[in-house]
């Protein structure tokens, strides 16, 4: 996540620029990104320039235990219907029962190494050539 920056350097930047400094020198004295500088410019014409709060992240939907006894309890349910369950996504569903280390007979993009060759397949039952 992007670091917000203060509203004490915000202002020092657009004070800097206001004096007629170019925007490529504020650039390299403040270590900032050029865009970070529009940006701030579009903010301060449109009267928003203080620092927006940090986000706060979402709490994981998918703790393990609970997701191993669902699994377990509903082992007939989709990665779909499980995300469903949880309020989250299948790509997420999947995602945590890779982690997990549970071979899931439902995720179709589950791989398994064969291992007479090595190789990656994407069905156990097709042996390669």
């Amino acid at each position: 996540m992007a670091k917000v920056y203060s509203l004490d350097l915000r202002e020092k930047v657009m004070e800097y620029i206001k004096e007629g400094k170019r925007k490529v020198e504020a650039v390299k004295i403040f270590n900032l990104h050029r865009r970070t500088i529009y940006r701030w410019e579009r903010m301060l014409r449109e009267r928003r320039l203080a620092a927006t709060e940090n986000r706060i992240q979402k709490s994981k939907k998918l703790y393990p235990e609970e997701l191993r006894g669902y699994i377990k309890n509903n082992p007939d349910k989709t990665l779909k219907e499980i995300g469903a369950a949880f309020g989250a996504s299948d790509a997420s569903v999947l995602y945590r029962i890779r982690q997990l280390g549970i071979t899931y007979k439902k995720s179709y993009y589950t791989r398994s190494v064969t291992k007479k060759s090595g190789e990656h397949s994407r069905n156990s039952s097709i042996k390669s050539k």
